[in-house]
């Protein structure tokens, strides 16, 4: 009886704790729901490309990729990427044709009205005075070229980068053809040329047309001499070769150390008789120097052979030089 009173006693305690009302009630669990999110119904596929449209758009792409690792970088330089590029055209041939018989009018006419030996002298003078001082003007020219500005100079743009490519590639003035050399001196040339034929037609006298004819004619020529002082005399006219040795054009030789870098002396380019003069005994002693810092301390631009060239216009090796 003891037994079952304690049973009775520890099961009224238990109950009382769970329904004692200061206990509070479980909160009755709420079923878990799985959330799903609506997938959009795929759009219709595109066909797969064929293999051949693959191969076509692959060798696309390559050809793509060659042509601008091949392309000229920006830096105002003339590269060459084709023969066709060395050949005279006929309008090449057109602007060298017409300077030329503008140039050969004046002269024939300064010729025409030379009396006596007087006259005579003075025409032989100012055809000497016209070699003399295109020698020097080529000079100058070719050291403002050479020196200042880029490809994409107004009017002088042009000759400046072809300049500076020939620095990189100086063989291509040997393979280019007369005409294809020639015609971006002699164009500019035609309104010069012009000009003074209609001078000559007004009465200008003749010792200032044989002058300026003969004169302007041959620093359009310089381009062609300066091709000839790149050749080896075995590749040279007879003639050439001779007036190279004589001293009277620029030759191989005396060309030859404008190409060293910074390219920065042996700038006349018709005979080479104004060098000595201009370069002095050293580049620091030079006139290009003093014009240099004169240029530098007045305008803070400094000339291209105050530095040594950048990689990218470094002379390379001509291809076949080595065999």
């Amino acid at each position: 009886m003891a037994l079952q009173g304690c049973a009775v006693w520890c099961s009224s305690r238990t109950t009382r704790h769970h329904l004692s009302p200061s206990a509070p009630a479980p909160a009755p669990r709420r079923p878990s729901r799985l959330a799903v999110n609506a997938i959009a119904a795929p759009k219709e596929v595109d066909a797969l490309p064929s293999v051949g449209a693959l191969e076509a758009e692959l060798q696309r792409r390559v050809a793509a990729a060659t042509a601008a690792a091949a392309a000229p970088t920006t830096t105002g330089r003339v590269v060459l990427e084709s023969p066709e590029e060395l050949r005279s055209t006929w309008e090449h041939r057109a602007w060298v044709g017409s300077a030329t018989t503008l140039m050969a009018a004046t002269l024939a006419t300064g010729l025409s009205g030379v009396e006596g030996v007087e006259g005579a002298l003075e025409a032989g003078a100012a055809l000497f005075a016209a070699y003399v001082l295109a020698d020097l003007g080529t000079a100058f020219y070719h050291w403002g070229v050479d020196n200042y500005g880029d490809g994409s100079t107004p009017v002088f743009g042009g000759q400046i980068a072809a300049f500076q490519g020939h620095h990189q590639r100086p063989w291509t003035i040997t393979e280019r053809e007369f005409c294809n050399n020639m015609h971006k001196l002699f164009r500019p040339a035609v309104p010069f040329a012009g000009a003074l034929l209609l001078g000559a037609a007004a009465g200008a006298p003749a010792w200032w047309d044989v002058w300026s004819s003969s004169f302007l004619f041959l620093c359009c020529m310089s381009q062609q001499l300066h091709a000839w002082s790149h050749m080896k005399k075995s590749e040279l006219h007879p003639a050439v070769v001779a007036l190279q040795d004589a001293g009277l054009l620029i030759s191989r030789k005396a060309h030859g150390a404008h190409h060293k870098a910074p390219f920065n002396c042996k700038y006349a380019i018709v005979s080479g008789w104004w060098n000595p003069l201009l370069d002095g005994d050293s580049p620091e002693a030079s006139l290009w120097m003093r014009l240099e810092r004169m240029i530098h301390a007045s305008t803070g631009v400094e000339p291209r052979g105050w530095h040594e060239p950048e990689q990218a216009w470094q002379e390379q090796q001509r291809p076949g030089a080595g065999r």
